[in-house]
């Protein structure tokens, strides 16, 4: 026994070595599946503590700071007694929204993690399936069980710790990137590549669990083989019946990435539930949802696979030669094969379909807030301590329509003052007499807020606010709730510029020790008409010193921009996980391509020609892509749905699902083009094989 051990232990490392030369697209597959997995993982948690770091100092992004800015204090009063409310605090009202996105973007780096370990478990699944009968010959020439395993565990731990050291190292200059192009976690502030900080123990230990996914994904391999019957697995091929067993034996065991998954779930998960008890409902959906996304890639695919790959392959494009009808018979016998490659196509593309569904909710939020608040107008804001944007009436047309604004109190509790009176002659020239009728109950003593403003002091029309401050304390009977009254653009935060309230202007005095005078702002009707048009122009640059000329459709579009900028991370981590997905097709093909090496060469030897067999591998690519696409389809708009389901129950915008046909098109055409252009080199591959090398007998 001791001779046995001392004669195999250098053949252990001498066939690990080999069979990870002989499978090199497979290995460096599996270690990119790794590397971009951890990688993923770790730049969303460096951005996520760097963003952090850059609104720590700044009481807009960061009410927890000790000092609070000197502002008015507001009070809530409910009903005829004046009942006090407790308002929702500033800090919870600020980091609501930003926290559920905060949240949901370290679950989405989850989803590069799971494709990166199914390209794992799928890689040693099939390749140690395929030295079978090496192990079995291995076997019958003495070598103990323990040393037949440690070659596929020497080999998962190779693959492993190369990747997770790849995606550790790559990382850094990954994050470094992303921050240059001003991505973040909130899309709230900008990371200073400087003082960028990374949390080296957080990173390590993610990586770490990348590593372990390797040896994860061999343990049940492996352990079939130390089962092997030796006998039949040296028999010909042909009297084996691969089929059922084959799909079966690939499957087996992947459930194990639940562990690391669940575990990274937790580890991600952990500062939010601590921080944001309120929208734990929120990440524990999100969660089952990533979750249940998983169980249909184990459970669903391989069954749909083979009952409906003969129909997805009816629909690709092509006439009715040899190679779509060996393509369709292949797909309804052994079509399991492939549902490794369709599970990751499908878990990307409905991610990102339910990501955009998301997305245009909140933009066409954004659409609908600006058609209520900014009608046509043009804002003049000043900039700077010599700014009069009062001063320029002076040469408007009496037939133009102005509003005369105090500056605002500094924020969370922002009140400014207007006359009522021409708030509503503003509201008449917008055509908005609804509005307008809302702006004649504004007076003295009496407030309209916004409907952010209301929510967060949780007290609605014939409710009051208390104002206090240096000049003194008044109760303001809320009059109107409304997002149609009283705006003026600010750089703050999307949400924080919508909180905000406003009074007559026979209050100024009570937040005069807080805000500019009266003048300090000017809103004027109907921008986009010739004569305001030429009012702007003819303004003296002296008229116009420090102060910023904001037109409504501008702004509008930059709101929408900034709304696409807070996602754009989301894209980010989905462009690795599409080039995660790409990489598991093409080695899914290669490994197929040399498993048929005899099969294609009988097709040669038959009669057809090289492009036929390229056009096979092809077939099979647009197969993979269309039903990944489809079932993406499938699973992405019901995902979206409860997204923004999600986003209106835990935040305060009116989010509304909308799903635009050709959103479902881009999703199944995205797939088909992936898909096939990670089917070209295993394609190139089979054409090339030599026919007359390959059909021999074992």
């Amino acid at each position: 026994m001791g001779l046995l051990r001392l004669l195999f232990d250098p053949l252990v490392r001498l066939l690990c070595a080999r069979n990870l030369r002989s499978d090199r697209f497979g290995t460096w597959a599996a270690i990119l599946g790794v590397a971009l997995g951890t990688a993923t993982v770790d730049v969303v948690v460096a951005l996520d503590v760097n963003t952090v770091q850059a609104e720590s100092g700044n009481w807009s992004t960061d009410p927890a700071l000790p000092a609070p800015p000197d502002t008015i204090g507001l009070r809530g009063l409910r009903g005829s007694d004046d009942a006090p409310v407790a308002a929702q605090s500033a800090k919870e009202a600020t980091h609501e929204d930003y926290e559920v996105m905060r949240s949901a973007i370290r679950l989405g780096s989850l989803a590069a993690f799971l494709v990166g370990a199914l390209i794992v478990f799928f890689t040693f699944g099939v390749v140690v399936d395929r030295r079978r009968r090496e192990v079995a010959l291995l076997r019958s020439l003495g070598a103990l069980p323990r040393q037949v395993a440690a070659i596929f565990v020497r080999e998962a731990a190779i693959v492993g710790l190369a990747g997770a050291a790849l995606g550790f190292l790559a990382s850094v200059p990954m994050a470094y990137l992303a921050a240059a192009a001003g991505i973040t976690t909130t899309g709230r502030a900008r990371i200073a590549l400087r003082g960028m900080i990374f949390p080296w123990r957080w990173m390590a230990l993610f990586a770490l669990v990348g590593a372990g996914t390797a040896l994860l994904g061999v343990l049940r391999p492996a352990r079939d083989m130390l089962r092997l019957d030796v006998a039949r697995a040296l028999r010909p091929r042909f009297l084996e019946e691969e089929g059922a067993r084959a799909a079966s034996r690939h499957t087996r065991g992947i459930t194990l990435i639940a562990l690391p998954f669940a575990a990274l779930v937790y580890a991600l998960m952990r500062p939010f539930f601590r921080q944001a008890l309120p929208s734990l409902t929120f990440f524990v959906f999100e969660a089952a949802l990533v979750c249940a996304s998983f169980l249909a890639t184990l459970v669903l695919v391989p069954e749909l696979v083979q009952r409906l790959g003969g129909v997805a392959v009816r629909l690709l494009p092509g006439g009715r030669g040899p190679e779509r009808l060996l393509t369709q018979r292949r797909i309804e016998r052994m079509g399991h094969e492939l549902s490794w490659s369709v599970s990751g196509v499908m878990l990307v593309f409905s991610l990102l379909l339910a990501l955009h569904i998301a997305t245009l909710g909140l933009k066409r939020e954004v659409v609908v807030w600006g058609a209520e608040a900014l009608n046509e107008e043009v804002f003049l804001l000043p900039t700077g301590p010599r700014a009069r944007p009062e001063a320029a009436l002076e040469r408007l047309p009496s037939s133009e329509v102005a509003v005369r604004f105090t500056g605002r109190t500094p924020w969370p509790n922002s009140i400014h003052a207007a006359p009522a009176a021409e708030l509503a002659a503003l509201a008449e020239a917008n055509g908005r007499p609804d509005v307008a009728a809302l702006a004649r109950r504004l007076g003295p003593g009496k407030i309209v807020l916004s409907p952010m403003m209301a929510r967060r002091f949780r007290v609605d029309v014939g409710d009051a606010l208390e104002l206090s401050g240096r000049a003194g304390t008044r109760r303001l009977a809320i009059v109107a709730v409304t997002d149609g009254l009283g705006f003026t653009p600010d750089s703050a935060p999307y949400r924080n510029l919508k909180t905000y309230g406003v009074i007559d202007a026979a209050d100024a005095d009570l937040i005069a020790p807080y805000a500019e005078p009266l003048g300090a702002a000017l809103v004027v009707a109907n921008g986009g008409r010739p004569a305001v048009q030429r009012w702007l122009s003819g303004l003296r640059r002296a008229e116009l010193a420090d102060v910023r000329v904001v037109e409504a459709s501008w702004y509008r579009w930059v709101r929408g921009r900034e709304t696409d900028k807070d996602f754009v991370i989301f894209d980010l981590m989905l462009g690795l996980t599409s080039v995660l997905a790409a990489i598991g097709i093409a080695n899914q093909l290669v490994l197929s391509v040399h498993a048929r090496q005899r099969e294609l060469a009988l097709y040669r030897v038959l009669g057809m020609t090289a492009p036929q067999v390229r056009r096979l591998v092809l077939l099979e690519g647009g197969f993979i892509g269309l039903l990944g696409g489809a079932l993406a389809a499938l699973l992405g708009v019901p995902l979206g749905y409860a997204a923004v389901g999600a986003l209106r129950t835990v935040s305060a915008f009116e989010v509304d699902f909308t799903l635009p046909p050709r959103y479902v098109l881009y999703t199944v055409v995205g797939s088909v083009l992936i898909a096939v252009t990670a089917s070209l080199y295993p394609a190139s591959q089979a054409a090339r094989a030599d026919a007359a090398e390959s059909v021999h007998y074992e």
